[in-house]
């Protein structure tokens, strides 16, 4: 699709059509529980991973520049550690990295634009299931940045995180965007 609103719908509805063969093979006895939950975290995963190039692709288009940062998205919770359920979330934390010489202020606010259409068209309402994007296990909760530098990520960690942030830690998995990024914040 050439345009991004109907993209994401055509996404929305062929991870309906997904979830419906997941559940099938589900009551078939053709995928176990282990199997189930692959399934739907490779789903969700994708899911994210498409979104994620639509969004780019819509902020490239209304500034008429490419992107000046990378962009990861990190699995956490369930998804990281790949036990997703039907009724699952995506928990996640974004990582970016500004391109070599880009403005650090014009690169965070991009990557911002970005992860907002991705929530925003993952968890509205409409005739195919959403998606909540949850970014809540992030440094800070719902009060800090939606999107964090990796040098910002390892400065919070390195001085304020808590005990259990450490341990939500342990199932962080890179699951979209760009790999060698998410490689380097696990």
């Amino acid at each position: 699709q050439d345009d991004e609103e109907k993209a994401v719908v055509g996404l929305r509805a062929t991870r309906r059509t997904e979830l419906i063969r997941i559940a099938i093979a589900d009551l078939s006895g053709d995928l176990d529980t282990d199997g189930v939950e692959e399934a739907l975290t490779a789903l969700t995963a994708a899911t994210l991973h498409v979104t994620l190039g639509i969004a780019v692709r819509a902020v490239e288009k209304e500034s008429g520049a490419r992107l000046l940062t990378r962009i990861a998205i990190i699995g956490m919770g369930r998804l990281g550690g790949r036990e997703c359920g039907y009724s699952s979330d995506a928990d996640v934390m974004f990582v970016h990295e500004p391109a070599q010489g880009a403005d650090p202020a014009k690169a965070q606010a991009q990557a911002e634009t970005v992860i907002g259409f991705i929530r925003k068209h993952l968890g509205s309402t409409g005739p195919d299931p959403g998606l909540e994007v949850d970014a809540s296990l992030r440094p800070e909760g719902k009060a800090g940045p939606l999107v964090r530098t990796l040098e910002s990520y390892a400065a919070y960690y390195d001085r304020w995180s808590e005990g259990w942030e450490a341990q939500a830690l342990l199932r962080a998995t890179p699951i979209a965007g760009d790999a060698e990024l998410g490689r380097r914040f696990t």
